[in-house]
């Protein structure tokens, strides 16, 4: 056997040594538990900040109207009456990242829960739809 065969094999088994203890301390971080999520309660106002809200994504959007739908599609008089209502289908209608599915969709929703604001919600939308065609 010559020197360099001994060499090789040593120098082998050091660089597989190091892929082993590099992959070991890889796999170890990856399986860390992340910090939990505060969780925040959902009010309606918050909700009507982040459609209010010009850089909201189209995905946060979607979730704050179908979160509205869900749980504060009944107007009512006094704090949420249908004035603030009115203003976030405008808001809807002329916010940056929005499509027309979502402006849609809490129409029509507004509209098949509270059927008697059924002339309110179509003069809403066609302000906000006027309001988009001029920006």
């Amino acid at each position: 056997m010559d020197k360099t065969t001994p060499l090789l094999v040593m120098g082998t088994l050091l660089v597989i040594l190091i892929f082993l203890v590099v992959l070991y301390v890889w796999i170890g971080r990856s399986k860390r538990k992340s910090v939990p999520e505060i969780i925040v309660p959902v009010t309606f106002e918050s909700l009507q900040a982040i459609i209010h809200h010009s850089s909201s994504t189209n995905g946060e959007l979607n979730h704050a109207v179908n979160i509205i739908i869900k749980r504060f599609i009944d107007v009512g008089s006094g704090e949420r009456g249908f004035e603030k209502y009115a203003s976030l289908l405008k808001k809807l209608c002329t916010h940056p990242h929005t499509d027309s599915k979502i402006i849609l969709h809490f129409e029509k929703a507004l509209r098949a829960a509270n059927p008697r604001y059924k002339e309110e919600v179509e003069k809403a939308l066609k302000l906000g739809l006027e309001l988009r065609d001029k920006r």
